[in-house]
Formats: C-alpha cells, sequence, structure tokens
C-alpha cells in the first residue's frame, strides 16, 4: 500500500518540529560552502551552537524527548529551538535583523523556491537515495535537493464514532447533502457539531480554503491563469461548495464566535466529546488521545458538492527541514538531519506518529484511526493536493483576514472574494 501512496502523493505545506538539546566538538574545518566551523565530536571542545526554528506545536513532548536523546549522544551540541504560531514573519524577522537559523523549516515548491539561494544543497546526502519519490518534486529546484520531508499529511473532518452512532448515524457523509443530513441529526440529538479554531489563520486561509483549488481537474493550470488575469478565484468551479460547508460550521457550531476559537480549544473541545467534528488532521491525533485516550474517532474527506465520486481526501508533504548554506555550522545541520533519518522509525514514526515519507521507514497501526482512514483514501486512489502550495508566497495568512471577517459577519461571500482576489493580485507581484 505505502509504494502505491508514494506514487500517488501530490507533495506540500505548513510544518515543522521544535527541538531544543546539547552535543558538539573543537578545532576548525571548512564546510561545503567553503567556511571555516568548528569541528565537534562526542567528547569535550569547544561548544557548537544550532538555531533550529519551527512551528509544530502538537509534538512539542515527543520532539523534546527526541532531543534529549540528541543531547545524550552529543554532549557538544546544542539546539535552540523556536517554536512558533507566527513563523513566518517571525522567520524574515529573523533573516533581517541577522539572528540568522541554522536549520528551519520551509514549504513545497513555493516556499523553497523563495528561499532557494539560501539555503544548502542537500542532494549528496546518505539519506537522499531513501526520499519516497512523491516527497521529491516539492523540494527541488534546478536538481538539487534542499530539504529533508518529515511526513506525509492529510485532512478532513475528524468525527467522534460514538457520538455519530447516537445521533443514529451509521455512514459517513460523500455529498454536501449527506453532511447537511449529518448535522441536521446531531443536533436532533442535542449534539454540537462543530467548534472550529478559525482564530487560526492555517486552519481557515489555508487547509479550508485550500479545497476548492484542490479540486481543479489541472490546480496548477487553474493557478497559471490566476495569475495571468484569465480567471479569477471566485470562478472556481468548487467555490460556493466551499462556502456551502463554512456556513455549516458556523451554523452548526459556534457561529460569529468561531472566528475567536483557538486550535486549543478546538481539538479540546473535539476530544472532550463537547463536538461531534473537527476540520483537522492526523497531526491531531497525540493531542486528541493526551486530553481522551478511550476516543474512538476517524475522518472523513470534506465534500464540497453533491457528486460522491468527486469526494478526497487532501494529502501531501506538510514541510521540510533545510538548512542555511550561510551557517557557521553547515556540517553539525547535516549530522543532525542524518541521525534524525537513521533513528526516524523511533522519532518520527513512532513517537511523532507521523507517515513516513522515506521508502525505508515503515507504517505501524500504532499510528493510530486516522492514519488508518487516510491510508484507505490513499488505496482508492482518492486524493486531492495541498494546492496551496502553488499560491503566491504569503498570501494563505493574507487570505485568512477576509474570511475571518465573514466568518464573524462582518463581509458576505462576494466582498470576501473581492479582498482574496486583490491578495492574490497584489502578492503575485512580489
Amino acid at each position: 500500500m505505502m509504494k502505491k501512496w508514494l506514487s500517488i502523493c501530490a507533495s506540500s505545506i505548513l510544518l515543522a518540529m521544535t527541538v531544543s538539546g546539547c552535543a558538539g566538538g573543537g578545532g576548525t574545518n571548512t564546510n561545503n560552502n567553503g567556511q571555516k566551523q568548528e569541528e565537534t565530536g562526542g567528547g569535550g571542545g569547544k561548544q557548537v551552537t544550532l538555531k533550529l526554528m519551527q512551528f509544530k506545536v502538537e509534538i512539542t513532548d515527543q520532539v523534546q524527548a527526541m532531543v534529549k536523546d540528541y543531547m545524550a549522544e552529543h554532549p557538544n551540541v546544542k539546539i535552540e529551538a523556536q517554536v512558533t504560531t507566527d513563523y513566518e514573519t517571525l522567520l524574515k524577522t529573523r533573516f533581517a535583523s541577522g539572528d540568522e537559523p541554522d536549520i528551519f523549516a520551509a514549504k513545497a515548491y513555493t516556499d523553497i523556491e523563495d528561499w532557494s539561494d539560501r539555503l544548502a544543497d542537500l542532494s549528496g546526502e546518505p539519506w537522499v537515495d531513501k526520499l519516497a519519490p512523491a516527497a521529491v518534486p516539492g523540494m527541488t529546484i534546478n536538481n538539487q535537493k534542499l530539504g529533508f520531508p518529515f511526513a506525509f499529511e492529510g485532512y478532513g473532518f475528524i468525527y467522534n464514532k460514538d457520538l455519530f452512532a447516537k445521533a443514529g448515524i451509521t455512514d459517513v457523509p460523500k455529498t454536501l447533502s449527506e453532511l447537511k443530513e449529518v448535522n441536521e441529526k446531531l443536533k436532533a440529538a442535542g449534539i454540537s457539531s462543530y467548534s472550529e479554531g478559525y482564530k487560526e489563520w492555517w486552519i481557515l486561509g489555508q487547509h479550508l480554503f485550500n479545497l476548492p483549488f484542490a479540486y481543479e481537474a489541472k490546480p496548477e493550470e487553474t493557478v497559471e491563469k490566476i495569475n495571468k488575469g484569465e480567471t479569477k478565484v471566485a470562478d472556481l468551479a468548487h467555490m460556493n461548495g466551499f462556502f456551502d460547508v463554512l456556513d455549516m460550521t458556523m451554523q452548526y457550531g459556534k457561529g460569529p464566535e468561531s472566528v475567536g476559537i483557538s486550535y486549543d480549544q478546538q481539538v479540546s473541545d473535539f476530544a472532550s466529546g463537547k463536538t461531534a467534528m473537527m476540520q483537522q488532521g492526523v497531526w491531531t491525533i497525540n493531542s486528541i488521545l493526551k486530553i481522551n485516550p478511550d476516543i474512538k474517532m476517524g475522518m472523513f474527506a470534506i465534500p464540497l458538492s453533491d457528486n460522491a465520486d468527486e469526494t478526497k481526501l487532501p494529502v501531501g508533504v506538510p514541510g521540510y527541514y533545510v538548512v542555511n548554506k550561510n551557517s557557521k555550522h553547515v556540517d553539525e545541520a547535516k549530522k543532525f538531519l542524518d541521525w534524525l533519518h537513521t533513528n526516524g522509525q523511533k522519532y518520527l514514526v513512532e513517537s511523532f506518529k507521523l507517515i513516513p515519507a522515506f521508502t525505508d521507514l515503515q507504517t505501524t497501526e500504532e499510528l493510530g484511526p486516522l492514519a488508518a482512514d487516510l491510508s484507505a483514501y490513499v488505496e482508492k486512489n482518492q486524493t486531492i493536493p495541498w494546492a496551496h502550495t502553488l499560491w503566491p508566497a504569503g498570501s494563505n495568512q493574507e487570505f485568512a483576514k477576509p474570511l475571518q471577517a465573514y466568518v464573524g459577519n462582518q463581509m458576505n461571500r462576494e466582498q470576501a472574494l473581492k479582498e482574496i482576489q486583490a491578495i492574490w493580485d497584489a502578492r503575485k507581484k512580489q
């Protein structure tokens, strides 16, 4: 199944993981970019500090445990990690101020391309020949492989099986009409459908808004037409379906209050049984089980039409570790990535519960029910790409603003789409 998946998946998007730890050496040598740097070893010597930036907060505890292990093996290397939800802004600020990270996270395609002149070529690293084929295109610029992929991920509506059964729901919805029926049954049973975290730009302006683009027959061609002014965002075939789903999440959820709900609250409300569904992905498994280890849950694709054959799950590579080629410690940064791959089964798969993007790492049953449902969509070739990676750089965060205004009843559909188009037009020129 995994090999089939790797040939199907389209790569992309926003991820990273948090780290802080220690290890290092002494003396100097020259790295692959002609810069002098300190040699490091397992014993004494001058300490090397690696600065790492990322934003995937839901596996913080697991990453910290990994870092402790790295510290034990490399006592002279210190990894200073910074995790933030305002990642893109802070990353640019750090580079502008000269406080550049040695390792940071980048999204596929657009992000990798935008940062490519600052990235070290990783093509010669020992783990490169183990990359899953589907993970390669999003990190390759001018035949140089510039990233270390974390995983394959997917998202949709995660649902509580017990609450669905209580409402008399026996099948997951495959069309917009069926989704409406599910919401009505939950309402009749006195169960709230949603508590969506629309305070977070990425939940609304990236993941949910990705769907009408991903459902296009040829997303790349559609995006190119928008860039050339040959069509508009509002003209996408499934744009009305997107707003219909957005309306449902408000009507059967928290309404305008959704714009003030955080990711943490969204996950907490779902995990504690306050809501029957939430729009999220496989990365939430640890956070959910930490709150409610006994919950029975699954995940289904979000329909944007009444054609069940069109309903598919977005699957892609959420992000890559990249190495700043101007770092004084390029070789040490590469050593960390090599170590992470070598120990990938233990950390990426078993601890972080990620679906590996390397052919020598294996999925396990411990990845849980969300990964199992994702795999079922892959098996049936019912996947769509993370098309937001094709958008103009930085636009995803900006798109959230008019969509949040729509949720808050401050804009109608036409006004929100007009503002989104204006953002697109401005961003594509940058």
